[in-house]
Order: structure tokens, then sequence, then C-alpha cells
């Protein structure tokens, strides 16, 4: 009874978000900021305890009225990456209406990609992070594979996962559950990935804990153990940090940069994400309007923390059991993968 009941109201969801996934197909783009900064509104009002939390921690020499915008804007941010996305998917001339790649950019990556250099996208919530999804693919021609996580509706997770994004050209949808096969299969078959730097990754999952505007906060170590998995098998590989920032003139523009040396010249796998996150940290500070402030992402504090330290997490936060460290699973897995060579998974 309660299963035909949850499947009956998935379908609900379902039948209302189709209408509003067409409604927005629909409309002009100046209708679709319009209702971004309504809703944007709202959602700051119902969140603004969490995301003035957030902004607090990063910018602690703020006043109140200066949070409160860079709040409101972060919140409108949201809501207009998520509609303008569907509003433009699957349609050229909307996508170079809105949306651009550099010259200098766009030749970089076609020439790894004639080169056949795997490339490993990492970027963070900001600006238009949907977007940068589709760059790669859509102008400079690289095949690659996003990791997203699936959505509890699988009617929902059709529409706006596999039938929305997996329009571009070139573009594959991998599912959390099950990415460290499906990107290493990927990986194999030439692809390219993207993935997210800025997500609560437990360490028993391939986590680790790295400093994020003064605290230690838990980051997915996949970015670097797929590339020595690449590396220890003679594929050709660089990793990337990315992001599609939104500016003036109403065009997102792609940032794309390279790490400062060569991967087997860090002393370590954190010394590699800690240079990402900083690159990360100094475009958020840059443009702190445009980055996902509605996220627990100080949620989890190390057990190591001094009493100091703990003092500045936010009110949501709390110290970590012994489950969140526990080696298991992925994260066993990628690191022997990074290791030595493993057959193609089928």
């Amino acid at each position: 009874m309660a299963s035909s009941l949850r499947r009956s109201r998935f379908f609900v969801e379902y039948i209302c978000a189709k209408c509003l996934y067409w409604s927005v197909k629909a409309a002009p783009h100046w209708l679709i900021k319009g209702v971004s900064i309504a809703a944007g509104k709202i959602v700051y009002l119902f969140f603004q305890k969490l995301i003035n939390a957030n902004i607090r921690i990063a910018f602690p020499d703020k006043d109140e009225n200066e949070i409160r915008r860079i709040g409101t804007a972060s919140s409108f941010n949201v809501i207009y990456n998520m509609l303008e996305f569907v509003w433009l998917n699957n349609n050229p001339s909307r996508i170079e209406k809105v949306l651009e790649m550099p010259d200098s950019t766009k030749k970089e990556l076609q020439e790894l990609r004639k080169n056949d250099v795997r490339m490993i996208f990492v970027n963070p919530h900001i600006g238009s992070w949907e977007a940068s999804g589709l760059m790669a693919p859509y102008y400079a021609g690289v095949k690659m594979a996003a990791i997203a996580k699936p959505l509890r509706n699988p009617y929902l997770n059709q529409l706006l996962n596999e039938g929305n994004r997996e329009k571009e050209k070139g573009l594959k949808i991998i599912f959390a559950k099950g990415a460290v096969r499906a990107a290493v299969k990927a990986l194999r078959a030439g692809m390219s990935l993207g993935t997210l730097i800025d997500q609560n990754t437990r360490v028993r999952n391939g986590g680790v804990f790295m400093d994020f505007f003064g605290l230690p906060v838990p980051t997915s170590k996949a970015p670097v153990l797929l590339a020595r998995y690449c590396e220890s098998n003679d594929i050709k590989v660089k990793i990337l940090y990315a992001n599609s920032l939104r500016h003036k003139d109403e065009v997102t523009r792609v940032t794309v940069k390279s790490l400062s040396k060569e991967l087997k010249e860090y002393n370590s796998d954190e010394e590699v994400i800690e240079e990402l996150m900083g690159i990360s940290e100094e475009y958020i500070r840059n443009f702190p309007e445009q980055y996902l402030w509605l996220y627990h992402r100080f949620r989890y504090i190390p057990r190591d923390c001094s009493e100091e330290v703990k003092a500045k997490f936010p009110y949501y936060a709390s110290v970590v059991s012994s489950k969140f460290y526990a080696k298991t699973g992925p994260l066993k897995d990628m690191e022997a993968a990074a290791q030595t060579s493993i057959p193609a998974v089928d």
C-alpha cells in the first residue's frame, strides 16, 4: 500500500514538474530572470539562517546588510541557474545567446581532445554550474561524463537528468551510486569527466578534510585518484579547474585553469586538492553573490579539532562519528585503482 502511494505521489510530482518544465522552455528569457528574482527572495526568506551563517564564516568582516545582499543574490542565482538551464538546453540559438567560451579556451580544449588527453574538470557550485557541464561538449567537441546525484523520484530523474542533461551531444550523466566504476569505464572509453569539488564527501567514500575559509571541510579526492588511475594505465590525463560565471552583459563565460604543476610533481593527493580548493575560494571571494550558500558545507567537524576551531563552526555542525572515517567501499577501490592497473570495467 505504502509503495503504491509513493509511486502515485512520484507520478503527480512528475506531472507538475513536466508542466513547469515546458512552461520554462516556452517562456522568454526576461521572464525566466524575473521569476528567478522573485523566487530567490522567497528562498532567502525561508533559508536565511543557514545562508547567513555560511556567509558569516567566509566573510566575518561584512555587516548584516551586505550579508543579506549576498544571500538574496545567491538565492536568485540558484533558481536562475536551474530555470535557465532548462530554458536553453538542446537549443543552439539560446545556448550561443547566453553562454560563451573564449577562443583561447576552446583551442586549448580542442588541442587536448585531439591529443587524446582525458580532461577531469573540477567545478564548484558557482555561477551557472549546470552550464559548465555542456560548455566543453558544445563548444569544443569534448565527449564527457558528469557525475550527478540521482533524484529519489525516478520519473523526475528521467526528466531532468537523463531526459534533459543528456540531450546535449557528447554528454553522459553518471549517477553517484556506482560512480567509481562508471567513471573508470568512461575514462577508458575516451571520455572526460566533470566533478564537483564542494560537496561533503565522507572519508570512507574518498573524502579528505581540507581548509575552506579557515575551517576544515570534507572534500572528494576523486579527481586526483581518477587521474592517477589514468597515469598508471598509460592514459593521458589533465586536471582542470573550471567555472562558468555570469557577467553584467547577461552572458555566462567559462573559465578554465590548469594546475601549477604536473600531477607527478605534487607530494600528495591532498596537495592537489588544496590547490584546487584555493582556486575555488579565490573565485568565491571575488563573486560571492554567485556561490551556493544554501548548503550545509560546514556540517562536519573532525574529531581531532581543537575546541577553539570547533567554536567557529555554524549552528548546524556536529562532530563526526567513527563511521565517517571507515575506509571501505569506493575509497578502497579508488586508491587501489590509482596505484595499479585494473581490467576494463564491463
